[in-house]
């Protein structure tokens, strides 16, 4: 047996953006993050989707990660 107490653990639904035509990670970022350079951090939890920052597509949905 285990001494560890396993409390339920409701996780937000993830907050995602699905690209419209003429987004930019910088675009996005500075919406949602209130400063477009942080769109590495956008790029970094969407890596599996972004070969290039500077090529997404319009019907790509992104993770918006919480920003610390």
């Amino acid at each position: 047996s285990s001494d560890l107490e396993v409390a339920p653990v409701v996780a937000p639904a993830p907050v995602t953006v699905t690209v419209q035509p003429g987004y930019t990670l910088w675009g996005i970022a500075k919406q949602n993050f209130g400063d477009g350079v942080l769109y590495v951090q956008l790029f970094e939890a969407n890596r599996d989707k972004i070969k290039d920052p500077d090529l997404i597509y319009p019907g790509q949905v992104f993770t918006i990660p919480a920003v610390e």
